[in-house]
């Protein structure tokens, strides 16, 4: 047997591997997991929203219902630049999306565990200057 017959013997072989390897472990599976956003979301989704007062405040200044902000939550894409997950004791992320109702909103959360996600403030992206008075 030479060479080159046993080198196109062992790529047959590999195929064959490869096509049996995405059949039985990897055809029909979501594996969107794996990204660092949808691990972020399914993390913040987890636990209970509980706002600030803070964010209660810009919410109310900035007519974001709080059904706005689960599907910023839900449907949004994290903003890693305006993020701070290495943040201690509390890493914080920045959600943005076009909502329903038409409106470019970032939303921050923060999670220091599993059971509550904060939500720090919430921002119009289309606003350009706002008079809200919330500390």
């Amino acid at each position: 047997m030479t060479a080159g017959h046993r080198i196109r013997l062992y790529f047959l072989g590999f195929l064959i591997g490869c096509v049996f390897v995405y059949f039985l472990l990897l055809r029909g599976k979501n594996r969107s997991y794996w990204l660092p956003e949808n691990r972020v979301k399914e993390q913040l989704m987890k636990g209970n929203l509980v706002y600030t007062e803070h964010a209660k405040c810009r919410m109310k200044c900035r007519n974001i219902s709080e059904e706005e902000v689960k599907e910023i939550l839900k449907n949004g894409s994290v903003n890693f630049s305006e993020s701070h997950p290495h943040d201690t004791p509390c890493p914080s992320y920045a959600l943005e999306g076009t909502t329903s109702t038409n409106k470019n909103e970032r939303i921050i959360f923060s999670s220091c565990d599993t059971l509550t996600t904060k939500v720090v403030t919430a921002i119009d992206l289309e606003a350009e200057k706002d008079a809200c008075e919330c500390n």
